[in-house]
C-alpha cells in the first residue's frame, strides 16, 4: 500500500478535513486548521507530500520523525500541529488496513466509555453570573464535571482576581460538592497570585484542578505554585513534544500533564508522553475538547493509559454546531450525558457521510 495523494476540504463552518490517499483505496482523515489554511497548504506542498507520496501509511513512526525531525540531509522540522494533523490520518489508515480501531493497535483500551467535563471560558470578559449560566447549560445536559477558564493570557496578568474568585465561589455553591470542578487562569496570574488564589480555592470548597496558574514559559515560577498548594495543579495544552514535557517535569514539577493532540505533534508523540508521565507516576488529562475526528483521536489515545481517570475536556464553543458534526462523522461521535463511548470500528471509527460533506463544503 502506498500514499497516492492528499485531499484537503475547506467547510463553511471554518473547519477543513484532510484525506490521505492509498493504492489499497483506504482513506484516512483528520481535521486540519481551517482558519490558517493558507500556511498548513505550503507545508503539505513543499515538505509533506514531496516525502509521503510514494511512501507506506503504516510506516507512522519513520514519518513522524521524518517530518519532525528530518530525512537524510533535510531538516523539515514542521510545527507541531501540521505534523499532528497527518500522524491523525495515518493512524486512521492504520487502523482501517488491520480492521481494528486505533485504541487496540495503540496497546488496547482500559476503558471504552470516557467522561467528559464541560469546559467554559472567556472568563475575563464575563460577570460570574454570566459564567454560571454557561455552567448551568452544561448541568442541563447531563455532565457530572466542569471547567471554568478564565482566558486571561499573560499579557493579562494578574488583572482581577478578585473576579475569578467570585466566579469560582458561584459556580462551586451551585454544584454538588460531588461535582468536579476545575478552575483554568490561562496563564493567567504570577507567582504569588497563584499560590493565593490556590489557597483560596482550597479554603472556600472543593475544587479539583487548577490550571495554567502561570505563564507556560514560567517552569521554576510552576514548580513553586505546585508546592505550595495542596490543589492538583496542571499544564501542557501549549507544549510540543516528548523533550518538552521531559522539561516540564523536571523543571516545573506539575501534578497533571494534558497534551492537546496537535500541538504536541499527534497520536504518535502522546503516547510518548503518556508513557513519560506514567513513569513519573504523573495523571494524564488532555487537551483537546471540540468535538470532530481529532477529539475522536485523543480519546482513542487516552482510553489505553490505566491512569486516566480524570475526565477528558470538552467544550461546544469555538466549534460547529453539533448536529453538524453528527451529520458529517456520526452521532457516536457527540458525548450522551457527558461520556463518549469508543466504538470497535476500524482506524478511529469515522467515515464521512459524503453527502453531507458536499453540503457542508465552502
Amino acid at each position: 500500500m502506498k500514499i497516492t495523494g492528499f485531499e484537503i476540504t475547506q467547510l463553511k463552518n471554518g473547519r477543513a478535513i484532510l484525506q490521505i490517499r492509498t493504492s489499497a483505496d483506504i482513506t484516512g482523515v483528520a481535521e486540519a486548521p481551517g482558519r490558517s489554511m493558507a500556511a498548513f497548504q505550503a507545508h503539505l506542498d513543499s515538505v509533506v507530500k514531496p516525502l509521503l507520496i510514494g511512501e507506506d501509511p503504516r510506516q507512522i513512526d519513520r514519518h513522524w520523525e521524518s517530518l519532525y525531525l528530518g530525512v537524510d540531509d533535510r531538516i523539515t522540522k514542521l510545527p507541531p500541529h501540521v505534523v499532528g494533523v497527518i500522524d491523525i490520518a495515518l493512524w486512521d489508515i492504520l487502523g482501517k488496513d488491520a480492521g481494528l480501531p486505533c485504541h487496540a493497535l495503540m496497546g488496547g483500551a482500559a476503558r471504552l466509555d470516557i467522561p467528559l467535563y464541560w469546559s467554559v471560558g472567556s472568563g475575563w470578559m464575563k460577570t460570574p453570573d454570566q459564567m454560571l449560566d454557561d455552567v448551568m447549560d452544561g448541568w442541563e445536559a447531563g455532565y457530572l464535571a466542569y471547567k471554568i477558564r478564565m482566558d486571561w493570557k499573560s499579557y493579562r496578568q494578574d488583572a482581577d482576581p478578585a473576579k475569578d474568585l467570585q466566579m469560582f465561589k458561584l459556580v462551586r455553591d451551585f454544584l454538588p460538592a460531588r461535582i468536579y470542578l476545575g478552575f483554568d487562569a490561562n496563564n493567567g496570574y504570577s507567582v504569588s497570585t497563584a499560590i493565593q488564589q490556590g489557597r483560596a480555592f482550597e479554603d472556600y470548597g472543593r475544587i479539583d484542578h487548577f490550571e495554567e496558574p502561570l505563564p507556560q514559559y514560567d517552569l521554576p515560577g510552576l514548580r513553586q505554585v505546585a508546592d505550595a498548594l495542596d490543589v492538583a495543579v496542571s499544564t501542557g495544552e501549549q507544549d510540543w513534544d516528548r523533550w518538552r514535557f521531559r522539561d516540564v517535569l523536571m523543571v516545573g514539577d506539575p501534578d497533571i500533564l494534558q497534551p492537546d493532540i496537535l500541538n504536541a505533534a499527534g497520536p504518535s508523540e502522546i503516547l510518548k508522553i503518556y508513557t513519560l508521565a506514567t513513569t513519573y507516576n504523573k495523571p494524564v488529562m488532555p487537551h483537546s475538547p471540540s468535538a470532530g475526528i481529532n477529539s475522536v483521536a485523543s480519546l482513542h489515545c487516552y482510553s489505553t493509559i490505566k491512569n486516566a481517570v480524570r475526565p477528558h475536556e470538552f467544550s461546544v464553543e469555538f466549534a460547529p454546531p453539533l448536529e453538524e458534526i453528527a451529520e458529517l462523522y456520526g452521532d457516536h461521535v457527540i458525548p450522551t450525558n457527558g461520556t463518549i463511548t469508543l466504538t470497535d470500528k476500524p482506524g478511529l471509527g469515522i467515515e464521512l457521510n459524503e453527502s453531507a460533506l458536499a453540503k457542508q463544503s465552502a
